[in-house]
């Protein structure tokens, strides 16, 4: 039986140059796949300690915002460190991975790019990374992925490109691309991929520790700088190193 290693995908802000959001980040979250029902466990046990629902979906501008079913972090702020506390030790496990592709849109959009060439190269640079970094040896891969009907073309387009053309600067051919990405799966937020909620949050925490690293982040809490932290730790893990790519 072959190992397999997941790429669970989300995203934070959007690429739209309509939309707020200053940069759109590309978040992902690297894990063997016979590690998941033990995450989903300690998930679970933590949604069920803090919120009293073991099946709430965790969303992290939600969170951040401390709204919604998120709200009880609202009126204890030694409750929202603890838990904030007790999801990083999850997140930081030593068998995930973390996977971000950054886009500053205002950079993008000087250098004449269109919201569609950024999603364009973010899942290109993703897909790449994750094949040269996570695939090496004996593992085989399988992406799943937030839906969204408005990029998941672009999504597929980056991998049909491979399974085409492979890497050839890596000695990486279509070939071995297909028979080590056996699937993709588009799903939504109602099929509780608990490695597909961690990379929603992942997206956030990737975002502000890049604002945090460039003076961009303003007002810094201590929340914002337990995620810068955990972000840096795990992208320069020797034993199992994440990936951070900043296109423009």
């Amino acid at each position: 039986m072959k190992d397999y290693k997941i790429l669970a995908l989300d995203e934070g802000g959007k690429a739209s140059f309509n939309h707020p959001s200053k940069n759109f980040v590309l978040s992902g979250l690297i894990i063997p796949e016979k590690f998941k029902p033990k995450l989903d466990k300690a998930v679970r046990k933590l949604k069920k300690k803090y919120f009293d629902d073991e099946d709430i979906v965790f969303h992290c501008r939600d969170m951040l915002r401390k709204r919604g079913p998120f709200a009880p972090l609202r009126d204890d702020p030694t409750k929202e460190i603890n838990f904030w506390s007790d999801y990083i030790v999850i997140a930081n496990n030593e068998l995930l991975s973390m996977a971000f592709v950054i886009a500053d849109k205002e950079k993008a959009k000087k250098l004449g790019w269109s919201d569609v060439a950024i999603l364009r190269r973010s899942y290109n640079k993703m897909l790449e990374e994750f094949v040269k970094k996570n695939l090496r040896d004996k593992n085989s891969g399988k992406i799943i992925v937030e839906s969204d009907p408005q990029q998941d073309k672009y999504l597929i387009e980056a991998h049909n490109r491979l399974q085409a053309t492979g890497i050839p600067s890596e000695g990486i051919t279509g070939y071995d691309y297909r028979n080590k990405m056996t699937s993709l799966s588009l799903v939504n937020k109602l099929n509780l991929d608990v490695d597909v909620q961690l990379a929603d949050s992942l997206a956030i925490m990737a975002d502000m520790g890049y604002k945090i690293k460039i003076g961009g982040a303003g007002k810094i809490t201590k929340v914002h700088s337990m995620m810068g932290r955990l972000i840096n730790r795990k992208i320069n893990d020797k034993n199992n190193p994440g990936i951070f790519e900043v296109l423009v």
